[in-house]
């Protein structure tokens, strides 16, 4: 029985390193493969980026930048096919009694009971058209983007009327438009900061 034992502990010794190499080789051949993978969609969606606008900003990133949490706030993500957009939106802290309020008979105003994020990449043949169309817009929309913003990108906009930050990169002009706060220029320093993190990526 004892040299039995030892002959089964002296077979197990002989195959598990075996077993432990051809599971360490599978293992490499799998992250080889993944690696390999992962290389060919980032090409992928470097050549087809219109049809990922909502990688611009991502859900991850907008529940950071704007403390969501997804369940709560029920944050809703569409994007558009071949636009390079991505619209998201999530309810207020406060969106019940903000819609008891709407409902009330002698209700003042609309308050919007949902925050809103627009984020649309507009793509031009070249650096020097994108120049063009934004100093187009400074010359010629300017009752609706009222204001320079300076130390973003190579030049940005802002619009009180459409809540909308304008920010030219290259030959991209990014839009971003934010309902997030009441008073319409209190959500430019938070367009800001989604133009901050999104350029990192164009």
């Amino acid at each position: 029985m004892l040299r039995f034992s030892t002959a089964l502990a002296f077979a197990i010794c002989l195959v598990f390193p075996a077993c432990d190499r051809e599971g360490k080789k599978q293992a490499a051949l799998a992250a080889a493969q993944a690696a390999q993978d992962s290389t060919a969609w980032a090409a992928y969606r470097a050549d087809n980026w219109k049809n990922h606008g909502c990688d611009i900003i991502t859900d991850a990133e907008v529940k950071a930048l704007f403390n969501v949490d997804s369940q709560r706030d029920v944050l809703n993500t569409r994007s558009l096919p071949d636009q390079a957009f991505c619209l998201r939106t999530w309810n207020k802290p406060d969106w019940k009694e903000r819609e008891s309020a709407n409902e009330r008979e002698n209700a003042t105003a609309y308050l919007d009971p949902q925050n809103s994020l627009i984020v649309q990449v507009f793509g031009y043949p070249s650096d020097e058209h994108a120049r063009q169309q934004f100093e187009m817009l400074k010359r010629d929309r300017r009752d609706t983007y009222e204001e320079d913003v300076p130390g973003i990108g190579e030049g940005a906009l802002w619009s009180n009327t459409t809540v909308t930050l304008i920010v030219k990169k290259g030959r991209c002009m990014l839009s971003i438009a934010l309902n997030y706060q009441d008073i319409p220029h209190d959500n430019l320093e938070k367009a800001k900061e989604v133009a901050i993190v999104a350029l990192r990526k164009m």
